[in-house]
């Protein structure tokens, strides 16, 4: 059985006026199809920095990214932003840290995320 998703030498480094940032250094892992995975660390050890990077989120140039993402077949770092974006909601998502623009307090938790796999696979509400 293939791996749903597996990093490989992971390196996500940020330059500044003080040098290289080395936020992510080496990471590997795996998910198995199924299997849950949680990420757990200090404030400021990497989990955001390893999210956004599975998700194509960072801006393009901001972060030098290296190693490899593969999720359910397909290499995500070397893939275009457009092959990236087809992949979100459908086979993959994020509930950010930020309250702004994480889950509406006024709706459970099942309607958002019914919601957004209406959004990304075409199902009307009937």
């Amino acid at each position: 059985m293939t791996a749903f998703l597996e990093v490989k030498d992971l390196r996500v480094h940020f330059p500044t006026e003080d040098g290289l940032v080395r936020s992510v250094d080496g990471l590997s892992f795996t998910v198995e199809r199924g299997r849950t995975l949680g990420v757990v660390g200090e404030s400021g050890s990497g989990k955001s920095v390893t999210s956004l990077a599975v998700m194509g989120l960072h801006k393009r140039g901001s972060a030098k990214m290296s190693g490899e993402i593969w999720m359910d077949g397909t290499e995500l770092i070397g893939a275009s932003t457009e092959d990236v974006r087809k992949l979100r909601g459908k086979k993959m998502a994020m509930i950010f840290q930020d309250p702004l623009s994480s889950m509406h307090p006024f709706y459970t938790i099942g309607t958002q995320i019914i919601e957004a796999y209406r959004i990304h696979n075409d199902v009307s509400k009937t």
